[in-house]
Order: structure tokens, then sequence, then C-alpha cells
């Protein structure tokens, strides 16, 4: 399985959630997936919430254009993003080099 796969409107992104860290960062390639360190505990819906915002804004997309596809309650998520594919791809590709 690819880290990044197409989607009809957009991306799946493989993620590797670590939650708890000193601070938001993105810590590199986790198997199939990106490993995303969070602050946030996962308490309430707060390290998926933070996930969707430092994703965002990482890749300079609204929040709403960022949905946790499945994995709500794992470390492991698959997170859509919502978009043209051509253009995701490149802002990904930039992200994680």
């Amino acid at each position: 399985m690819a880290v990044v796969t197409a989607g009809k409107s957009g991306l799946y992104l493989n993620v590797h959630a670590q939650p708890g860290a000193r601070r938001a960062c993105l810590r590199g390639l986790h198997g199939d997936a990106v490993k995303i360190a969070l602050h946030e505990q996962p308490r309430d819906g707060r390290a998926n919430t933070a996930l969707r915002c430092f994703i965002a804004g990482e890749l300079g997309l609204a929040t709403a254009d960022v949905e946790i596809a499945s994995g709500h309650a794992s470390r492991r998520k698959r997170v859509f993003l919502h978009g043209d594919v051509d253009e995701l791809g490149h802002r990904l590709e930039a992200w994680l080099t």
C-alpha cells in the first residue's frame, strides 16, 4: 500500500499519529504512512482536530478540506485531502521532501 492514493476528488494520505508529543511536527515515514507528532492528547477528538489543523496548515489548505476518512480512534488513520489531485500531489511532494 502506498503512502498516498488518488480518490475521486482528492488524495488519501496514510498517517501514523503520535499524540502527546512535545510539539507538532512531521517525523518522516513510518512504513507506508507519514508519521506526525501531535501535542494534544487523544481525548474527546482533540488529537484528530489537531491533526486536521496541522496537515491543513502545512499544505496550505482549509481545515474543512482535510477529513479523517478512517481510524478515528486509532493511531493509524486514513486522511482524505479534498482538492485538485495534481496540485495536492505537488504540495505533498514538497512537504515530504
